[in-house]
């Protein structure tokens, strides 16, 4: 019997596995789907469905930090990495004309008992005299940075909690975090896809010879079933474990998420660093938070009242009789409210060397990616093991329709 005439006569039955084929793919590749969309719930009241990954963000969004950088990184340590005079070295080409604007600005807002002398007097001095107060200013204002720095270094941990600030941002974002574990886990969600044809096909085989022997109108319905149920639980096992490689003859055998622990970590690091602890989004935590703007506002005040009563000396007597009372205070409150407006408008070179400073990419990759496998592993495990049951039932049950639907064909 040539090949044409075998087919034409045995097609029905060539045709199980390659149907089992597509039944493994189809039910994994809309395992994969359901894992993370739709995004919002779709359905009629209690029927429908929201993709495992955003119906469960603030869980997913803990999972992310509890065991990667929460695991490697203490909040404490990324403000130990702040050093004061490297911060105020790159605030430099900020403190010249910061210096001047509040020289000018004292001088223009305060008086003589009342009297506004200080501005005219100021507008006529000659150009080498504001040059030395300029630069006598210039010589103390650096000590009051880095002191200034170190009071709200030493306080940071006390203002905000990076962990939580990740989270939060993670929990509110369920398409960031959709992201994070699309690409993280790429290539193990396409292998979740492409193993339904490799499992569904050889399934299928011994299928196609008992339906040959004893075709029952249960058998296709029920290993359809099987074939859903066995495609969907044995992927989503081989993406996690076994945890260690294992030798089984000639092949070594490893979970793919952890055989790739070094690449995913490094893609961890990369997200922390670009987009969840950069020193823009510290920054806006803390100019969000009312208590910590408070504290820093006072620390500023304290280190500025400092400044002054160091500068004065012996000589703060002279300039409190020459200037009044109400007028010496005042001169201090100017100071330190401008430099709070300074602070709360953060240079660009100073958040450079916060992110440098930082080295988060380094940090969590090299970290991260030093986890014992056990530990790494839970990274991906919650997103397969939330709701797995439901994605298997849902693979088996696809499969028994479409082992319904063949035999309905077939016979």
């Amino acid at each position: 019997m040539d090949i044409p005439a075998f087919i034409n006569e045995y097609w029905t039955y060539l045709s199980i596995p390659a149907v089992s084929a597509l039944v493994g793919f189809g039910t994994n590749w809309l395992a994969v789907k359901m894992m993370m969309y739709p995004v919002e719930f779709t359905g009629i009241g209690p029927f429908g469905w929201q993709g495992v990954v955003p119906a469960n963000a603030k869980k997913m969004a803990h999972v992310v930090v509890d065991h990667s950088v929460k695991r490697v990184l203490t909040q404490q340590e990324l403000i130990d990495r702040i050093e004061a005079n490297k911060l105020i070295d790159a605030l430099q080409n900020r403190i010249e004309p910061f210096v001047e604007d509040i020289v000018d600005e004292v001088l223009a807002e305060t008086s003589n008992y009342g009297v506004p002398v200080g501005n005219f007097i100021w507008s006529v001095a000659p150009g080498a005299l504001k040059s030395r107060v300029y630069k006598e200013v210039k010589k103390s204002m650096p000590d009051v940075l880095v002191r200034t720095v170190q009071d709200v270094r030493d306080n940071l941990e006390d203002m905000i909690d990076i962990n939580e600030i990740i989270i939060d941002k993670l929990g509110n974002d369920p398409q960031m975090l959709i992201d994070i574990f699309l690409t993280a886990a790429k290539k193990e969600f396409r292998f979740i896809e492409r193993s339904g044809l490799y499992f569904g096909l050889p399934l299928g085989i011994p299928v196609m010879f008992v339906w040959y022997y004893m075709p029952v109108w249960w058998l296709l319905p029920f290993f359809g079933l099987l074939v859903g149920y066995i495609t969907n639980a044995l992927a989503m096992y081989l993406i996690q474990k076994p945890l260690n490689p294992v030798k089984i003859g000639p092949l070594t055998i490893q979970g793919l998420f952890v055989k790739r622990q070094k690449e995913v970590s490094r893609y961890f690091g990369q997200i922390f660093a670009n987009d969840l602890i950069t020193a823009e989004v510290v920054m806006g935590e803390v100019l969000k938070s009312e208590s910590a703007l408070d504290r820093i506002r006072d620390m500023i005040q304290r280190e500025v009242n400092r400044a002054i009563e160091d500068t004065q000396g012996i000589f703060k007597p002279i300039t409190v009789l020459s200037l009044g009372p109400a007028e010496y205070a005042k001169v201090g409150k100017i100071i330190s409210e401008r430099a709070f407006r300074e602070f709360r408008n953060p240079d660009k070179r100073s958040l450079r060397y916060l992110d440098e400073a930082f080295d988060i990419e380094e940090t969590v990759a090299e970290r991260v990616g030093a986890l014992p496998p056990e530990e790494f592993f839970e990274l991906l495990h919650p997103v397969i093991a939330e709701d797995e049951w439901k994605l298997i039932a849902v693979g088996a049950v696809l499969g028994l329709a479409a082992g319904c639907c063949q035999w309905a064909l077939l016979t």
